[in-house]
């Protein structure tokens, strides 16, 4: 019987360091690619509407007023 097959780390692509959170489940994917933080609270499904990397704690706004802020962010600071 054959050993399974695994791809070295030579084989593997390479990381894409700047959409990694993307595939994580408790992203927003559509605010990260706004250059959001996007990171989704779980049990209440509040969302971080700050800058995708910031140093400080995340922000979260409400689900039905995430979009808003996050865009008034990006607005405020230019990005």
């Amino acid at each position: 019987m054959d050993a399974p097959v695994h791809p070295s780390s030579a084989d593997a692509a390479p990381h894409d360091h700047g959409s990694s959170e993307v595939h994580n489940a408790s992203v927003d994917e559509g605010a990260s690619r706004q250059g959001g933080c996007a990171q989704v609270h779980l049990p209440t499904g509040s969302m971080c509407t700050l800058r995708r990397g910031h140093e400080q704690s995340c922000e979260f706004s409400a689900a039905e007023d995430a979009v808003a802020v996050l865009a008034d962010h990006r607005a405020a600071e230019g990005w």
